[in-house]
């Protein structure tokens, strides 16, 4: 075996591997996380007696979905800003992996542009189950800078100066635009994207704009939903372009004083001498946000150079251009002998904060296999040059294939066994098949590439090792394999994708590839796997093998399924019409009995003598006497019907509305409060239909207090009355409707009580026709009066945290 002496320096081993590498999946994996909406904290000590090595936390600045901000001062005296992730926030495990790892892979490059926050440290704490990082802090709202009060701090944000001040200064937009542009296109550069670009992920430091929060970044097309409504493009986040999107529906804000929903509205009571500027500016804004990908630019490289070009002057005739240079020399004369320095400085300050280009870092020195001597892959496994190639010193055994399985979400198949290696240790060898060990050799070349540890043209192969001791039956039992790695020539081909309808969107894994006709010059020869999206058709699949210098061409027929799209209304298999709330569906009346009787029917249980069907005119009347864990049963039901024809995707689900979904669906902003109880009638005055106390032509709903008309004495059938400003019925009357969460509170009596929001038939009292009014009720009541409605959601709320 050839020495070590050439060999690069060891990795730690895998169970003591850097956090600033690729991340040690199986060690976080064994910190359970939680998925209940009720969910108790994994940790002990709750999240305010936090300790951040050298640092004091002195206040909460800012949560969200995914972390909170805190103000903290460093043992130097330093004011910082630390954001910290919690792992039970997140419903699925590998959603939180891969928030870390996007912030693994920002921090090293955050420092390379002024236009980005400053990230100065990462950090984990397994015990508690969070990560943390340190970050330079915004300006003060009103001090700026020059912070002298931190009780009253409150960080200033592109949002806090549209508030303070509506539509910004035109010259401003431009400057900060092309900017910000910048700074995006040295992250894309980087094979990052951001996916949450809005006006209070954009902070001020130092009176200079930058990017923040850096919680969502990820690689360049991750296909995992995220970002804000509004300001997330129609095919999704994930991509440049995707970005560019957001940050061009930043500019529309900013210059316009207007909300992102109303874009391309113009403004109002715009000043005649701005309108050509402004007419200008504008015309780059559409661009970068065009529906259709072709439309954007490219990159945000391009679009900082045409919202530069907005004011570009036209070129000079040769005697203007003569005159000008004389008129320079001049100017540059007097103002070098009068105030030189300062002129310098000021106009060195205006270049940096806005158009000086992105530094340029050197790339790091990372070691790849080379010809003669031993490498070590990024997992700790070392390889030996014989011949032609690099071998692997032992076979794979199960840690590393685990972290495999982990990341693709793939299920094991094969057993574990121990197997010799040539140095006398017994490695734990996983045995698999030989489609497992492809797919496997694939995913471990994407990271070592993406880690800059093999070049394009060396890719992993397998060879079957020989099990000393097995059964002679074995390779007649199953067709599995112990696998010794080896690193190979790459070799390639070309691949054409076509499909009908068109254009359809083409992962590869998790990352987007393009909109179909997509042409692929460059295609890892061996098995390929790309999958086919377009909004409502069922997902398909190519699958094949790809020869070495081979041209294919394939065309896909999509099948109309009338799967759900998450930016329009959606008719369900039930038929029921679900609308979009935020970042949800939420079904458009209440569940109906003929609705119930089919889930009744499919999981063969029997109605109670108040839900069966005795005419047809009772079919559209809302089901009740229906407790709690039913009409969650209902959801879990429904769930696995559309899920097994494809209609939702596997990580779609139905559920109760949040009770925070529910107040938003009936008008009311954010409230305080963190159960139902204590933001019960917090709010006043919003009711369902309106502001207006009077119902009695507001043909809003079947009530007894005689102050709603209709026909219709105790239940009415669903959708009978006049919907909302969100297309929604029956917020108010009607039936009381179930919400996911406890009603909460002091009292022992009601603390585990359910919560029903909306009044009912019975209701005679107006105060509880208020959007804000919660009831408790006993989970296991059946009551004539209480029904439910359902969301569609993809594991997060429907209200964005800003």
């Amino acid at each position: 075996m050839p020495s070590r002496a050439d060999a690069p320096e060891p990795l730690p081993p895998d169970d003591a591997q850097s956090w600033f590498a690729e991340p040690a999946l199986e060690l976080l994996d064994d910190f359970p996380v939680q998925t209940s909406t009720a969910a108790q904290p994994t940790h002990s000590g709750g999240r305010d007696d936090l300790k951040i090595p050298d640092y004091d936390l002195i206040k909460r600045i800012g949560s969200g979905a995914y972390g909170e901000v805190w103000l903290a001062q460093g043992v130097t005296g330093a004011l910082r800003a630390v954001k910290i992730v919690w792992r039970e926030d997140f419903e699925l495990t590998k959603t939180f992996h891969r928030e870390f790892q996007g912030i693994q892979q920002f921090e090293p490059i955050s420092r390379g542009h002024p236009g980005l926050v400053d990230v100065l440290h990462v950090g984990w704490n397994e015990e508690r189950g969070y990560y943390y990082y340190v970050m330079e802090l915004a300006d003060d709202c009103e001090e700026g800078p020059h912070i002298t009060d931190v009780g009253t701090y409150t960080p200033r944000t592109l949002s806090t100066d549209m508030r303070r001040h509506g539509r910004l200064d035109l010259h401003f937009c431009q400057e900060a635009g092309s900017f910000m542009a910048d700074a995006l296109h040295y992250i894309h550069q980087h094979g990052l994207t951001h996916r949450d670009i809005k006006p209070s992920n954009i902070i001020y430091c130092g009176g200079v704009c930058k990017i923040a929060d850096i919680g969502l970044v990820a690689v360049s097309g991750e296909r995992s939903f995220v970002g804000t409504e509004g300001f997330v493009p129609p095919e999704g986040p994930g991509t440049p372009q995707a970005d560019i999107y957001s940050l061009g529906k930043v500019l529309y804000e900013m210059s316009t004083g207007k909300d992102r929903m109303e874009f391309p509205e113009v403004p109002e009571r715009l000043d005649a001498s701005e309108l050509p500027f402004w007419k200008n500016f504008n015309q780059v804004i559409c661009q970068a946000c065009a529906p259709s990908l072709e439309e954007r630019f490219a990159t945000g490289e391009v679009f900082a150079d045409a919202l530069r070009a907005v004011t570009e002057r036209k070129p000079l005739t040769p005697l203007g251009r003569g005159l000008h240079h004389i008129f320079t020399a001049l100017l540059f004369l007097l103002s070098t002998m009068l105030a030189g320095a300062v002129w310098s400085a000021a106009l060195h300050q205006q270049h940096w904060a806005y158009t000086l280009p992105a530094p340029t870092k050197p790339p790091p020195q990372l070691v790849q296999p080379s010809k003669g001597k031993p490498w070590q892959s990024s997992t700790g496994l070392w390889f030996s040059y014989a011949k032609d190639r690099h071998l692997a010193d032992a076979p794979v055994d199960f840690p590393r294939f685990n972290q495999f399985l982990e990341s693709t979400m793939r299920p094991f198949e094969g057993e574990v066994a121990p197997i010799p290696t040539a140095n006398g240790k017994t490695v734990a060898a996983v045995v698999v098949p030989a489609a497992d060990a492809e797919e496997y050799c694939l995913w471990l070349t994407q990271r070592e590439r993406r880690a800059g540890r093999m070049t394009e043209q060396q890719e992993f192969s397998w060879a079957r090792i020989p099990q000393p001791n097995a059964p002679a039956d074995v390779a007649e039992r199953t067709p599995w394999f112990a696998i010794r790695l080896e690193v190979a020539k790459a070799t390639y081909g070309r691949m054409v994708i076509t499909s009908l309808p068109s254009p359809a969107q083409v992962y590869d894994g998790d990352t987007l590839l393009g909109t179909t006709p997509l042409t692929l010059p460059k295609v890892n020869s061996g098995l390929y796997h790309y999958d086919i999206h377009y909004p409502g058709y069922k997902w398909e699949t190519l699958k094949g093998t790809l020869k070495e210098g081979e041209s294919r061409s394939q065309h896909v027929r999509l099948k109309n399924i009338n799967a759900v799209v998450w930016d329009k209304p959606w008719v369900n298999s039930q038929k029921a019409t679900l609308v979009p709330l935020g970042r949800v569906l939420m079904a458009a009346t209440e569940v109906t009995r003929s609705q119930y009787a089919e889930y009744l029917s499919e999981r063969k249980l029997s109605a109670l003598p108040e839900q069966r069907l005795e005419v047809k005119e009772e079919q559209k009347l809302p089901i009740t006497h229906i407790t709690y864990a039913e009409a969650q049963a209902f959801c879990t039901w429904l769930t696995e019907k559309e899920q097994a024809v494809e209609l939702i995707g596997a990580e779609e689900q139905y559920r109760l509305p949040l009770d925070d979904e529910w107040s938003m669906a009936a008008g009311l902003p954010r409230e305080l409060g963190t159960v139902p109880a204590e933001s019960h009638l917090r709010t006043r005055g919003f009711y369902p239909w309106g502001f207006d106390q009077e119902v009695m032509n507001a043909n809003v709903g079947t009530l007894t207090d005689g102050k709603a008309k209709d026909s219709f004495p105790l239940l009415s059938p669903v959708g009978s009355f006049k919907a909302n400003a969100r297309n929604l019925f029956d917020l108010s009357g009607n039936v009381w409707e179930w919400v996911e969460e406890a009603y909460g509170g002091e009292d022992a009596s009601s603390r585990d009580s359910g919560t029903a929001r909306g009044g009912s038939w019975r209701t005679t009292q107006l105060e509880q026709l208020l959007s804000s009014y919660r009831m408790a009720i006993s989970r296991d009541g059946r009551r004539d009066d209480v029904g439910f409605r359902i969301v569609l959601t993809r594991g997060q709320p429907a209200r964005a945290d800003e």
